[in-house]
C-alpha cells in the first residue's frame, strides 16, 4: 500500500472513535502501534533514492552524531539534507514557513501578524534575488541539499512526525532559496537594533534626550557617539502621534494583523555568546584550547544538529542548522572556529515624510518620490485570506504599516517608518561563505572565506594545530563617523542625505587579531574597536559582564586545561549583581520574614547557583526595585521590560542616593533609593512567600529559574506543551558566563529562561579528537524518541560528549543508494 493509501486507512480507523465508545481503547492502541512501528525515528538500514548521485554511508556513533561518507560534496550535502528531513522534518517545515511568511496557512489567524511582518521585510524575495547572484558551484551544492531534504521528507511516508497530524499539514517543498531565507532569519534573530531605535523615539515624546540616555544606556567607551538632541528634533518635526493608545499593559489587545514587541523573534538585549581561545603558552598541552557557547533561544528540538561531512575536499564536523547546508560551528582535522555575535548596528530606521496631498508619495532629498508597492496575500487556515500592500522607500520596506508600536508612536498621517538592513542587500552571499569555510584547507584559507560572510556579522575566534590563534570580525557594517548625525541610535529624517549610509566598513578595517602577545582572545558581545578604525560598529554594545568575568578567570591562573575550561563555561558568578550587593544587604524590609532573610543572605556574593536561596531572593528584590525605579515610564517600561536590559540603567540611577528616579510615583512620600529598596524587598518577600512558602531556607534559585526549550508552536497548548517542551532547573542569570537570561515580563514566572547556552564546545588543538560538545536537547526531532531530550541532564550539569571524527564504536548505519 502506498503512503496515501496508508493514510486513508488510518483515517478509516479513526472515524469510528466518535461513535463506538467500547472499542475506543483498542482502536487507539492499534493506531499508536502502527504509527510507532512505521515512524522513522531511529533511521538505519538501506534506502534507495533515484536522485542520488552515488552511494553514501552514514554511520552513527555513540553520541548519536552521523558520520556522512560520500564520494562527492554534492552527495554529502544531499545526505545532510536527507538527515535533516528524517530527523527534523517539522523543524524544517517551521523554518521554511517562518522565513517565507506562511505560518498562517497551517496555524490560522494567531500568526498572521508574524507573517505580515516577514512579508513586509521581504525575506523570501530578498533570498531569491541573492541566490541569483550566487556562484554556480554554490548553487549546485544548495540544490543538492534541497533535493536531499525533499527526498527525506518523501521517504517518511504516512507516518510523519505527530506535529503534522496535530496541525493537519504535510511537509512542503524545500528550495535552495529556503536555505538562503533561513540564513536571513538567523541574521534577524541576532539583530534587532531597530527596535531600540524606535523605543528611544517613543521615550522622546515624554523625556529629554538626556533622560532617554539614562533609560537606554549606550554601552560605549567615553562620550556618546552622537551629540544630537533627537528628542528636540522629533518635537520640532511634529513626529509624534498626539493620541497614542496607552491602555493598561496587562489588558492591552493589539489588532491581530499588527505586530507588537513580544511577537517578534530576536531584538532582545543579551542574546549573544561567549568564546575564548588560549595559545600554547597558557595551556597544559602547549597547544591552543578554544571554547564557544552560543546563547540563542532554547527550542525543542534544539536549534543545532551535529554531523560529520566527509567527501573529497571536505572533512568537517560540528553543529549544523536544519535548513542550512553546512557546519556552522565546528572543526576540521587542522583547525577549529567559534562564533559570537559582533552585534554591529546594521539596521537603521528612517522617518519618511508623506506628501499631504498624495499619500503614495514621500519626501526625498530633492523632492517627492513614489513608493514602490507590491501586493501580498496571506492564506489563513479557517479564515479569509488577507490582502495588503507593502510599500518601500529608497531606504527599504515601510514597517510602520505592520508594526503596532510604530503606528502608536508616530503620526501616520504625516510619517511612515522605513527600515534599512544590510542582510536584505542583493550582494549578501553568507551561505556561500559558509560552504567555503567548510572546504578551507587551513586557517589562512578559512580566513579568506570569511570575506564572504555578510550577515550576521560574527566575532570569529580560531585556532589551528600549528599553535596559531586568531580573531576576525566578519560581516558588513555601515560606515559611520563619530559625533556625525544620529549614528544609528534613533530614527533619522529620511529626506536628509546626511543620515544616509556611505558604504560599508572595508574588511581590512574590521577588528582583527593574530597571535596576540597576551596569549589569549575573548569575546562576549562587548565593545570591540579596530586599531585602524576609531569609529565603533555600534553605540549599543552588550554589557561587558560576561567578558570581564572570562578575563578574570583567564588571568586567575597561568596554565589552563580542558577541566578548567569546563569550569569557566559553567561559571555562575554574576557581575551584573555584584554592584548592587551593598544596597541589597543594607536594606531593611518590614516583612515578617525580613530578619530571617537578611541573616540568610548576609554572605551572598552574586553566585547564581541552582540550590541558592540567596540568588532567588536577590533576583526577586532586583526585579521589584527595577519596577519601582522605572514604572513612571508606564507602558513604555512594561512593554520593553525583559526585552531591554534595565540592570545597568538601574545601577547608574542608584549612584545618586536621592535620585528622582527612585521616588515611587503612586505614593505620597518622596522616596530615596534606600527607601525604594526597602519597599522592593518587602514586595519581593511577599511574592516569594506566596510562591514558595514561608521557610526561606527551602527556597532555591532552581525552583524559579527554569530553562524551557519551547516547541514551536505546541509549547503553549495545555498538556501537549508539557510533552513537547523540555524543562529543567538552571543556574546563572542574564549576566553570568553560564547565562540564563530572565524573562522578567512574564507574569507567571519572571525568572524562567528561554535563552541560555544553546551549545557548548571545547576544542583541544593538541589532539582534536579530544574535542567536546553538548547542547540542551537531543539529535532527534521526534518527540517519542529517547534521543529527543537525552542530552538535557548532561547540559544542565555542565557535562560533555566527545566530538570525534574517528570514534571507536558505531551503533547503527544508514546506507543511501541510487539503485
Amino acid at each position: 500500500m502506498n503512503s496515501q493509501g496508508k493514510m486513508a486507512g488510518i483515517y478509516k480507523l479513526l472515524r469510528p472513535l466518535r461513535w463506538v465508545a467500547g472499542g475506543t481503547v483498542l482502536i487507539v492502541l492499534a493506531v499508536v502501534i502502527a504509527y510507532l512501528y512505521s515512524a522513522q525515528s531511529n533511521p538505519s538500514g538501506k534506502r534507495t533514492i533515484k536522485s542520488l548521485g552515488d552511494s553514501v554511508t552514514i554511520s552513527f556513533d555513540e553520541t548519536d552524531i552521523p558520520h556522512i561518507k560520500a564520494k562527492s560534496q554534492t552527495d554529502a550535502l544531499f545526505a545532510l539534507g536527507y538527515l535533516h528531513a528524517i530527523e527534523r522534518s517539522w523543524q524544517l517545515e517551521m523554518n521554511r514557513r517562518i522565513a517565507s511568511g506562511r505560518l498562517s496557512e497551517i496555524l490560522g489567524p494567531d500568526t498572521v501578524k508574524i507573517d505580515r511582518f516577514i512579508r513586509t521585510l521581504g525575506v523570501k524575495r530578498a533570498a531569491e534575488k541573492q541566490f541569483d547572484k550566487y556562484p554556480v558551484a554554490a548553487k549546485r551544492l544548495l540544490q543538492a541539499y534541497a533535493d536531499g531534504v525533499n527526498a527525506g521528507n518523501a521517504s517518511l511516508g504516512w507516518a510523519l512526525p505527530v506535529e503534522y497530524f496535530l496541525t493537519g499539514s504535510k511537509p512542503g517543498h524545500w528550495s535552495p532559496t529556503d536555505s538562503v531565507a533561513w540564513m536571513l532569519m538567523m541574521a534577524y534573530d541576532l539583530g534587532g537594533n531597530w527596535q531600540k531605535e524606535l523605543q528611544r523615539l517613543e521615550l522622546s515624546q515624554y523625556l529629554t534626550t538626556k533622560q532617554v540616555w539614562e533609560v537606554i544606556l549606550p554601552y560605549s567607551h567615553g562620550e556618546l557617539v552622537s551629540n544630537m538632541d533627537f528628542a528636540k528634533l522629533y518635537h520640532e518635526l511634529n513626529v509624534f502621534n498626539t493620541n497614542p493608545k496607552t491602555e493598561n499593559h496587562k489588558s492591552k489587545k493589539l489588532p491581530s494583523i499588527e505586530l507588537s514587541t513580544n511577537d517578534l523573534p530576536g531584538g532582545k538585549d543579551g542574546i549573544g555568546s561567549n568564546n575564548w581561545v588560549l595559545n600554547g603558552k597558557l595551556t597544559d598541552t602547549g597547544k591552543p584550547l578554544l571554547a564557544n557557547d552560543p546563547h540563542l533561544g532554547l527550542s525543542a528540538p534544539a536549534i543545532w544538529y551535529f554531523a560529520h561531512l566527509d567527501a573529497p575536499g571536505l572533512n568537517v564536523i560540528g553543529g549544523t542548522l536544519p535548513g542550512i547546508p553546512a557546519v556552522v560551528l565546528g572543526r576540521t582535522e587542522k583547525y577549529a572556529w567559534s562564533f559570537t555575535n559582533t552585534n554591529p548596528d546594521v539596521q537603521d530606521t528612517y522617518l519618511e515624510q508623506l506628501d499631504p496631498n498624495n499619500p503614495s508619495m514621500y519626501r526625498g532629498p530633492n523632492g517627492m518620490l513614489p513608493f514602490t508597492v507590491r501586493q501580498e496575500i496571506i492564506d489563513i487556515k479557517g479564515a479569509a485570506p488577507l490582502t495588503f500592500i507593502v510599500k518601500e522607500t529608497r531606504h527599504g520596506p515601510v514597517i510602520s504599516d505592520s508594526y503596532a508600536q510604530a503606528q502608536r508612536a508616530i503620526d501616520t498621517n504625516r510619517y511612515a517608518l522605513a527600515l534599512r538592513w544590510t542582510a536584505l542587500d542583493h550582494e549578501n552571499q553568507s551561505v556561500a561563505g559558509l560552504l567555503e569555510m567548510n572546504r578551507a584547507k587551513d586557517l589562512d584559507s578559512f580566513k579568506a572565506a570569511l570575506h564572504k560572510n555578510y550577515a550576521p556579522m560574527q566575532n570569529v575566534a580560531m585556532a589551528d594545530t600549528e599553535g596559531n590563534i586568531s580573531y576576525q570580525a566578519a560581516g558588513v557594517a555601515p560606515k559611520r563617523t563619530l559625533h556625525q548625525g544620529l549614528y544609528g541610535i534613533a530614527p533619522a529624517p529620511g529626506w536628509d542625505n546626511q543620515f544616509d549610509w556611505n558604504g560599508y566598513v572595508p574588511f581590512d578595517q574590521l577588528p582583527a587579531s593574530n597571535n596576540p602577545e597576551q596569549g589569549w582572545i575573548a569575546t562576549a558581545n562587548q565593545a570591540i574597536i579596530a586599531s585602524n578604525n576609531p569609529n565603533p560598529l555600534t553605540a549599543d554594545w552588550d554589557v561587558p559582564t560576561r567578558y570581564e568575568r572570562i578575563v578574570q578567570m583567564i588571568k586567575d591562573r597561568s596554565t589552563h586545561d580542558t577541566k578548567y575550561i569546563k569550569t569557566m563555561q559553567g561559571d555562575t558568578l554574576s557581575l551584573g549583581a555584584t554592584p548592587l550587593l551593598d544596597l541589597f544587604k543594607s536594606s531593611q524590609p518590614k516583612h515578617t520574614l525580613g530578619a530571617k532573610v537578611l541573616e540568610l543572605t548576609k554572605n551572598f556574593d552574586g553566585n547564581m547557583s541552582i540550590d541558592s536561596p540567596s540568588a532567588l531572593i536577590f533576583n526577586a528584590w532586583a526585579d521589584q526595585l527595577t519596577r519601582n525605579v522605572f514604572s513612571r515610564l508606564s507602558y513604555l517600561f512594561y512593554e520593553n521590560y525583559g526585552a531591554r536590559n534595565f540592570r545597568f540603567p538601574l545601577i547608574s540611577v542608584l549612584q545618586n542616593p536621592n535620585s528622582p528616579w527612585c521616588d515611587i510615583p503612586n505614593t505620597p512620600a518622596i522616596e530615596t533609593c534606600a527607601e525604594s529598596s526597602n519597599i522592593a524587598f518587602d514586595r519581593a518577600l511577599e511574592y516569594l512567600s506566596s510562591q514558595y512558602g514561608n521557610d526561606p531556607k527551602s527556597w532555591s534559585w532552581g525552583k524559579a529559574h527554569i530553562a524551557i526549550s519551547e516547541h514551536r508552536p505546541i509549547s503553549k497548548v495545555p498538556v501537549l506543551g508539557k510533552l513537547f517542551n523540555i524543562t529543567t532547573p538552571f543556574p546563572g542569570d542574564s549576566f553570568s558566563v553560564n547565562v540564563g537570561r530572565l524573562e522578567l515580563n512574564n507574569s507567571q514566572n519572571p525568572f524562567e529562561t528561554l535563552q541560555a547556552p544553546s551549545l557548548r564546545t571545547i576544542y583541544d588543538l593538541s589532539d582534536l579528537e579530544k574535542s567536546l560538545f553538548i547542547y540542551q536537547a537531543g539529535q532527534s526531532g521526534w518527540v517519542q524518541s529517547p534521543r529527543y531530550r537525552n542530552m538535557s541532564s548532561l547540559w544542565v550539569k555542565n557535562e560533555y560528549l566527545p566530538l570525534q571524527m574517528k570514534p571507536e564504536k558505531m551503533t547503527r548505519a544508514l546506507e543511501l543508494s541510487n539503485k
